[in-house]
């Protein structure tokens, strides 16, 4: 079983994550947070890693910071479609 990602294991020191929901965002259950990731939201990043954590069986906090790190490569920055992010992350873990 995968740990529980927390607030506390982001690389918060090395990225920047609003902790409020953006333009009055709903509860994480929305239509568009379930096909798109904004990358400055930091519960929609924890939601992000954890989903991944638990598909591929990953524990350490090294995986925490591999999927956060991949998520925010420059070469993926205008990417935010959740099912793009996971076919390219996937194919790098």
């Amino acid at each position: 079983m995968a740990i529980q990602v927390k607030k506390s294991n982001l690389q918060q020191d090395k990225y920047s994550y609003t902790w409020d929901r953006d333009k009055g965002d709903g509860e994480y259950a929305g239509k568009l947070d379930g096909i798109k990731v904004d990358k400055d939201e930091g519960y929609e990043v924890l939601y992000f890693i954890q989903a991944l954590m638990n598909k591929h069986n990953l524990t350490t906090l090294k995986d925490i910071y591999k999927i956060e790190d991949l998520l925010h490569k420059p070469a993926l920055s205008g990417v935010v479609m959740r099912d793009k992010l996971i076919e390219v992350i996937e194919k790098r873990l």
